[in-house]
């Protein structure tokens, strides 16, 4: 399932939204883990939690600011950051790593386990799941008596697109005219 940064609809006050919405659970784990933390409930956060929730790429902190900052330029960087490791706390994001120096946050709530695939010319990713591959895991695991907590899969290479100098571009790669590129907004 190809993953695009998208721009978020303008929306009202997060706190004006509806509370049937498609990301009530969401709000409600959010919520309740800042209960639990003893921290504030503000408009801020919910609007964090709203761009981050419609915008199924893996951001970075800078480009999950920027998309905020669309919405309400009151938001600082701050805010945006460590209202994102509220999210990894209450295991609404994940973050994850694609030896490009900066760390990425996914949806972990609700979305099953995946792998990647990274493109290393033009920084398409591409997300798979395999069970040969899983089944495998766990037989190697098995063999050395080893239990596995988690894993993450991530293959590098070059996307099909990139290396066939082709003009008609898949929707995941970043080398297609008008693509979107995440670590590359504009």
């Amino acid at each position: 399932m190809p993953q695009h940064l998208e721009q978020p609809e303008k929306t009202p006050s997060p706190q004006s939204q509806p509370a049937d919405d498609a990301f009530h659970e969401e709000f409600e784990l959010f919520h309740r883990h800042l209960v639990k933390h003893r921290l504030k409930r503000t408009a801020q956060r919910d609007l964090i939690l709203r761009t981050f929730l419609e915008t199924e790429a893996h951001l970075s902190v800078e480009e999950l600011y920027d998309l905020v900052k669309q919405r309400d330029k009151t938001v600082g960087f701050t805010t945006v950051y460590r209202t994102l490791r509220l999210l990894v706390e209450a295991k609404l994001a994940r973050e994850v790593n694609f030896n490009d120096g900066r760390a990425r946050y996914e949806h972990e709530y609700k979305h099953d386990h995946h792998d990647h695939l990274i493109c290393t010319e033009c920084d398409a990713l591409i997300e798979f799941f395999s069970p040969e591959i899983e089944r495998l895991q766990e037989e190697i695991a098995k063999q050395y008596g080893f239990v596995i907590a988690d894993h993450s899969h991530r293959v590098f290479g070059m996307c099909e697109a990139y290396y066939s100098n082709r003009d008609d571009y898949p929707p995941y790669c970043r080398k297609r005219p008008g693509a979107v590129q995440e670590g590359k907004m504009r």
